[in-house]
């Protein structure tokens, strides 16, 4: 039925990666408090007390994959497929890789289904990424204009492997038996990961060449899932949904040179959040309105690259009484930092976030949704096959007290007393058939007040054939 002349073999990839953290606690000097944030005291702090190490984890995990990209007789087809070795890993059994889908090339016009990228996301963090899950049209009218309209997208966080593998290392499976000895509460609904999805239409365009404009327009609706969108149970129960649903832009412009790259994107979103919540201004709709930018530059000389990437978001409004009149910027996508506390260990976002979990805003040291500043700055040295990468990455979330205009601010005042910080290092030697070995070591960085420090190392490689 499919037009093609022989029988094609696809690439076979296979990898492993071996991890190892420590995570320990100082029990000297005074504890940070912040009102509205969950440090986990009161779940660590029994086995921090008892033991100089607390989480001391070891493991690893192994993956096979699928890769191949070719075209033949106007049928085109991207392929990756990575499959894991086991829900004893704490992984999911399959993850797609950027690009994963079958479809049919006429001229300038693509139909596709399956996993696309969307090229007209934000480029300012280099590993920032989204895409669309289902029935996707590419159109190229002209020269150096390239349109996207993903027609039916079963939206579910366009995750990647390279960012879930070590999310599992703190997650609530591994301290339930702890939680339950030390007489600490158990919410075993939040140890389960929803597979549901969400329906997202969208559509963007990219225009230009080494001076380049983009544009992107979503609309998503939220479901039923998530703590922010269950709270019309009759509404739920008759439609599968209360009505919840978002509006999300952005439009930036890219500028490429052989030493320089800037990118730039304005973000924004509207839409409503129904609720009952005591928190509200006017229980039974919250509207959404927010806005973020986000910057990058990168500087490349012989073999050194050097890039620094900056996100900063609005909040939430509220007023006097500590109530919330409109909700603040919500991110859509994977997490756009790339060292492993930040982006998946604590996985911390730098604002409301819609993830494969639904849309979230948790003020918390753990799985984190706060608004703030996220910076990171991106080292990396290429020898003939040796790579050499230096990152660190800084956030500092915005104070979660007292009545706020909900706009962007940068005064010293608006922000928490706190902050997150992570520095890594990796070397590997990788080779242009497909070859990678590595080694990756990482620090995590917290003001003394917080009393907790850990580190974290890892292996991995990676073949191709």
């Amino acid at each position: 039925m499919i037009p093609l002349g022989t029988i094609r073999a696809v690439g076979l990839e296979v990898g492993v990666t071996g991890y190892e953290l420590f995570l320990k606690e100082n029990m000297q000097g005074k504890r940070l408090e912040v009102p509205g944030w969950d440090f986990h005291y009161n779940r660590w702090k029994n086995s921090f007390q008892a033991e100089p190490y607390l989480h001391r984890t070891s493991g690893e995990f192994m993956f096979v994959g699928l890769k191949e990209k070719d075209s033949k007789n106007q049928i085109v087809w991207d392929l990756h497929l990575q499959l894991t070795s086991g829900p004893d890993t704490g992984l999911r059994q399959y993850y797609l890789g950027k690009n994963s889908y079958f479809g049919t090339q006429m001229q300038n016009f693509l139909l596709g289904v399956g996993r696309r990228e969307h090229l007209f996301s934000p480029k300012s963090f280099s590993t920032q990424f989204d895409a669309g899950d289902g029935l996707f049209v590419e159109l190229k009218p002209k020269q150096g204009l390239t349109l996207q309209f993903f027609v039916w997208d079963l939206h579910s966080g366009s995750l990647l492997l390279s960012k879930d593998q070590f999310r599992s290392l703190l997650s609530r499976e591994r301290t339930l038996e702890e939680e339950e000895a030390n007489g600490l509460p158990i919410d075993k609904k939040e140890t389960k990961q929803s597979r549901n999805h969400r329906r997202r239409q969208s559509f963007g365009l990219v225009y230009g060449d080494s001076v380049s404009l983009r544009f992107g327009f979503q609309y998503l609706e939220l479901g039923s899932l998530g703590p922010y969108t269950k709270d019309h149970p009759n509404e739920t129960k008759r439609y599968l949904a209360d009505g919840d649903s978002l509006f999300h832009g952005n439009g930036g412009f890219s500028l490429h040179t052989d030493i320089l790259s800037f990118d730039f994107d304005l973000l924004w979103c509207r839409g409503n959040d129904r609720t009952r919540s005591r928190l509200a201004a006017t229980p039974g709709s919250i509207p959404i309105a927010g806005e973020a930018f986000q910057f990058g530059l990168e500087l490349r000389f012989g073999g050194f690259r050097l890039r620094s990437s900056h996100f900063i978001s609005d909040r939430e409004e509220k007023n006097e009484k500590q109530q919330i009149v409109k909700e603040g910027f919500i991110s859509l996508g994977t997490h756009p930092s790339q060292t492993p506390y930040l982006s998946q260990i604590f996985r911390i976002f730098p604002s409301s976030a819609v993830t494969e979990l639904g849309y979230e805003k948790n003020f918390a040291i753990l799985e984190g949704r706060s608004f703030g500043y996220l910076t990171e700055l991106a080292v990396s040295y290429t020898y003939n096959q040796f790579v050499c990468k230096l990152i660190g990455n800084y956030f500092i979330p915005y104070t979660h007290t007292g009545p706020t205009n909900g706009r962007i601010a940068f005064q010293k005042r608006e922000f928490e007393r706190f902050f997150i910080a992570e520095g890594m290092l990796e070397v590997s030697i990788r080779e242009e058939i497909g070859f990678e070995l590595g080694i990756g070591v990482s620090q995590l960085f917290l003001p003394e007040s917080i009393g907790i420090r850990s580190n974290f190392g890892y292996v991995f490689g990676r073949l191709q054939i």
